[in-house]
């Protein structure tokens, strides 16, 4: 009886808030018609997974897959399909663009007629940059994603559209996506416009300011699709090129902000020492894990004095002599109960603090799985694997967040582990997280049923997270580590 009131209470208060109002209306099926910029209808690209076969343009070496051109701006780039699954998204190749020792400006593109003045079109395209000046090791780590990138290179990617339907990247005419700097992993980015004429030219963007004697570029999964987004917006921002900036003399790390630092482009910069965004917060007053303001020019705390020999630039061990051969240390991935990426919310720093990110909410790809104790959830605008424990029931309890490492062409699942008649191993991200982080296999037990994919709408209100389920549940994911949930269906009956 205490329970049901306090569920009760829960929905009644959640009902009040403008923002979960919202979450119950998608929970419902009704938000996601009102998002007017979701993408309709197939894809208008010809070979948008750039697939074989791809043929020579300007240089032997250089080759484009079929539909597509390229043009280059600087350098002499080779271009090859890459088969390496790694670094393939979809279908059996990407797109491999690359030059040694030489910054090189490069972009494939494509002219899509068919069009009327007026049509909107989205363009999206995946990403990723793998540069290192080891022609030893070739910058090889023994774990996902298998290199670690020489961000010296100051890479970076964007998409875009031109409107009239050019077929030059340096036209005025050419709306662009936010700029990315997706080292050793994939990113997404997209962009949107209005045609106008019958034709288009969409671009995959690619320099570098500085060229290593590893430069690669790899595209995949491209798509350009019909949509109804009213004015052109580049969509998405990945996180941006951050420089190092080296050990003190007392063994300390200490970052300068500069013009465009996120924390989680900073904690990006120094993850050869382990650093998180998590780490940052715990040595600077006044930072959480999710502080999207940052006062250029002061400094941050990194890792505090010892932590580093100056000598050899290792993480020191405990106990250990400066100076001293040692291996790098990093620790072990640990939970935590906030999330890495940034909030939707805006803030304004006051007296040195980042002030609380105003609620707000925006939809983004989920995934689903329950389990015998507990639920997984997955959140693609965090790219966080929040694991929820039942407590007293399956309407609370507690969770952690992990960093979901699982990229396209790893091991969806292990064939040495069976499950029992009946229950299900998760796969793929699910799947890494439960086989690899300490403790969640046998708090969660095995799968009751499959995967499910939907499309979330979340709020990131200052330390908490509110997201709906494709079960019909409203999940509150509170700063501290408890969650609770609501039954929509069950509270709307009993409230009747």
């Amino acid at each position: 009886m205490v329970v049901s009131q306090r569920r009760a209470r829960l929905f009644k208060s959640a009902l009040s808030m403008t923002w979960i109002g919202a979450l119950v209306l998608l929970a419902l099926g009704g938000a996601l018609q009102a998002h007017r910029a979701q993408a309709q209808g197939p894809n208008l690209l010809t070979n948008g997974s750039l697939e074989r076969p791809y043929y020579g343009q300007g240089a032997p070496t250089r080759t484009v897959p079929n539909g597509w051109n390229i043009w280059v701006g600087a350098g002499a780039p080779d271009a090859f399909p890459h088969t390496d699954k790694v670094q393939v998204l979809d279908g059996e190749v990407s797109w491999n663009i690359k030059q040694g020792y030489v910054a090189f400006t490069v972009a494939g593109y494509q002219r899509v007629g068919g069009l009327t003045a007026g049509d909107g079109v989205k363009l999206t395209a995946y990403g990723w940059v793998y540069t290192c000046n080891d022609t030893t090791t070739s910058c090889v780590i023994p774990d996902p994603p298998y290199r670690k990138s020489d961000t010296s290179a100051a890479a970076s990617l964007k998409v875009g559209i031109d409107p009239k339907g050019g077929t030059d990247p340096n036209s005025p005419d050419v709306i662009w996506s936010a700029v990315a700097a997706p080292y050793d992993q994939w990113a997404e980015l997209s962009v949107t416009a209005r045609a106008e004429s019958d034709t288009v030219t969409v671009y995959l963007y690619a320099t570098q300011a500085q060229g290593l004697a590893i430069n690669n570029v790899y595209w995949d999964k491209a798509s350009l699709v019909r949509t109804e987004v009213a004015e052109p917006t580049p969509e998405q921002q990945y996180v941006p090129f951050v420089v190092p900036q080296g050990v003190r003399p007392d063994g300390s790390i200490v970052h300068v902000i500069q013009a465009g630092d996120t924390l989680s482009s900073i904690a990006y910069a120094y993850s050869e020492y382990g650093v998180t965004n998590e780490s940052i917060a715990a040595l600077n007053e006044g930072i959480k894990p999710n502080t999207r303001i940052l006062q250029v020019g002061e400094e941050l705390i990194i890792l505090p004095p010892g932590s580093v020999d100056p000598v050899t630039g290792q993480r020191v061990t405990p106990g250990a002599q400066p100076g001293a051969p040692m291996q790098a240390s990093t620790p072990a991935a640990q939970p935590s109960a906030q999330p890495n990426a940034q909030p939707m919310g805006e803030g304004t720093p006051t007296g040195g603090e980042a002030a609380p990110a105003a609620a707000n909410y925006a939809t983004t790809r989920a995934a689903f799985m329950s389990f015998e104790r507990g639920i997984m959830l997955w959140l693609e605008d965090t790219n966080q694997i929040y694991v929820l424990n039942f407590g007293a029931d399956e309407f609370s309890g507690m969770y952690s967040a992990y960093l979901d490492t699982w990229r396209e062409g790893m091991p969806e699942n292990d064939p040495n582990i069976q499950p029992p008649p009946g229950f299900l191993q998760p796969e793929r991200g699910f799947g890494q997280a439960w086989r690899t982080y300490p403790g969640v296999r046998d708090a969660l037990g095995w799968g009751t049923a499959p995967t499910q994919g939907y499309t979330a709408l979340v709020v990131h209100d200052d330390g908490t997270t509110v997201v709906n389920g494709p079960d019909f549940r409203i999940y509150k994911l509170m700063e501290g580590g408890a969650w609770e949930a609501v039954d929509l269906f069950a509270e709307s009956a009993s409230a009747e």
